[in-house]
């Protein structure tokens, strides 16, 4: 190669590496992801916005959106489709990242019995519970972070993915306990006992079984890490992470890692993830909010320890203008970009998203 050509391909890598991260969610609850003709008007709108990355949901609630083995596919997928490997060839000739986003631990929510082949149609006693007992919070079931045997099931899956997918990355949600007060199936007790030595149900607030449990999500994260990569070296790894309530001085006060058992600090600084896309909802219109958004912002770039961190931005909770003046914000704490929640389809999206697209060119 000659030393023009060594130039130019120099300059070009710089530019892909400085670009901004201009990221959008696309859910499977509604329209959006889920069929070639929704996948379409999701990509022109995209274009239209100055979005540069699409995290689209492939697994919602132990399902797929995509052709597995291992899960069964969405019913609202038509029948032989495959929608990420749609978008995949849609989005990429148009400089648009696909990013597969996979909900971790919460794994069904609704009435209805799940599929014969769901997880927990085969693996009922996974289920977390919580201090009194009960197996579903209002975000849905979750599988207990403790039971060892999901933390394969899990990397085994994203790998999977990574082997066969041409996405961006792996994109995690929901990689944490509902709150500090669940955790106590029986499968992880059992191995909390025979780990620590312990003799009796620990409490809520014990700061031994916090910490144990805390450990148990991480393991995933590490696990998965070594299995996406070892399937696709060049893979990155994504997580929607926790900044709910005031954003503290020390990260160990945080709701993450206090009633989350999320340690999202120390993944970022042992690389555990590649990227981190903290979910800063935020209403611009309320002072107390929009103070709140600041704040976790510059926390969000005290721990980042050098690593990529893309600000999730509350589309629904804001004007187009207020969502300009949040991506400001971002861009002055120095960090790479944003992910606006969400972006499915609606009668309000073709305008919100010329507006957006006029407002990032200004």
């Amino acid at each position: 190669m000659g030393i023009e050509l060594m130039v130019a391909a120099c300059l070009c890598a710089l530019l892909v590496c400085a670009a901004e991260f201009r990221g959008a969610y696309i859910t499977t609850w509604s329209a959006g992801f889920r069929t070639p003709e929704e996948i379409d008007l999701t990509i022109e709108a995209a274009e239209a916005a100055g979005i540069n990355a699409l995290v689209v949901e492939v697994r919602k609630t132990g399902d797929a959106y995509y052709r597995s083995d291992i899960e069964p596919v969405a019913p609202e997928a038509p029948a032989g489709f495959d929608p990420l490997a749609y978008t995949i060839e849609k989005a990429h000739p148009k400089g648009i990242e696909v990013h597969a986003w996979l909900v971790v631990y919460r794994v069904w929510k609704g009435n209805e019995k799940p599929d014969p082949r769901h997880i927990l149609t085969g693996h009922p006693e996974w289920k977390s519970l919580n201090f009194q007992g009960e197996d579903e919070p209002e975000e849905g079931v979750y599988i207990d972070p403790g039971v060892p045997e999901y933390q394969e099931y899990f990397a085994d899956l994203c790998a999977d993915i990574a082997r066969r997918y041409n996405v961006d990355s792996i994109h995690y949600d929901y990689v944490r306990y509902p709150h500090k007060n669940w955790g106590y199936c029986q499968i992880a007790l059992d191995r909390y006992y025979a780990e620590t030595g312990a003799t009796q149900r620990p409490e809520i607030d014990d700061p031994k079984w916090q910490q144990w449990k805390r450990d148990q999500v991480t393991s995933l994260v590490k696990l998965t890490k070594e299995r996406v990569k070892a399937a696709n070296p060049k893979m990155r790894i994504q997580a929607s992470t926790i900044p709910w309530g005031n954003c503290p001085e020390n990260f160990e006060d945080s709701s993450a890692y206090k009633d989350c058992c999320q340690d999202w600090r120390m993944w970022m600084e042992k690389g555990l993830i590649d990227e981190n896309c903290p979910m800063i909802y935020a209403n611009e219109s309320d002072e107390t909010s929009a103070a709140r958004f600041r704040k976790w912002v510059d926390g969000a770039a005290r721990w980042s320890y050098g690593r990529p961190v893309y600000v999730a931005i509350g589309a629904m909770r804001n004007t187009t203008e207020q969502l300009l003046g949040q991506i400001d914000v971002v861009r002055k704490a120095g960090l790479q970009g944003f992910v606006l929640f969400e972006f499915n389809q609606s009668e309000h999206r073709p305008t919100r998203a010329k507006e957006l697209g006029e407002g990032l060119r200004r």
